[in-house]
């Protein structure tokens, strides 16, 4: 197999993990399963993986579980306690502690400011505020 066979293959495989690692989001995703599910050691595969992503499989699970998060934050219906089962977390604390690295602030810091920033009405549209 060529170098460039071997990364084609590599890709299409890493694609294949990101789909799965999307619908298991909330299970725990250690490396090791990871590689196996991807047929390669877990060296191979972890090196494979922040080559094509340039993040590590734990980096990126923590990114998606954040960006995911954050579109829930959204939805007022869903509670913090909810979305963080939603995502894995046994605890809604550590759930906070991650989210607040990310993003700099609480989940109910960034719900309240999503608020405000949209419902306040000193972001208008001006599409929505001409006269005709």
């Amino acid at each position: 197999m060529t170098k460039e066979s071997a990364l084609c293959l590599m890709r299409l495989t890493i694609k294949d993990i990101i789909d799965w690692i999307e619908c298991n989001i909330a299970t725990p995703l250690p490396l090791k399963v990871l590689a196996q599910k991807s047929g390669y050691s877990a060296w191979h595969f972890q090196r494979g993986f922040k080559k094509i992503t340039g993040m590590t499989p734990g980096v990126y699970i923590r990114y998606r579980k954040m960006v995911i998060a954050r579109d829930l934050l959204h939805d007022t219906r869903h509670s913090i306690t909810d979305i963080a089962m939603h995502l894995g977390y046994r605890q809604q604390s550590t759930f906070c502690r991650a989210f607040r690295e990310h993003y700099h602030r609480t989940p109910g810091q960034y719900r309240l400011w999503v608020k405000e920033k949209h419902y306040s009405g000193s972001q208008v549209n001006p599409v929505m505020t001409t006269n005709r």
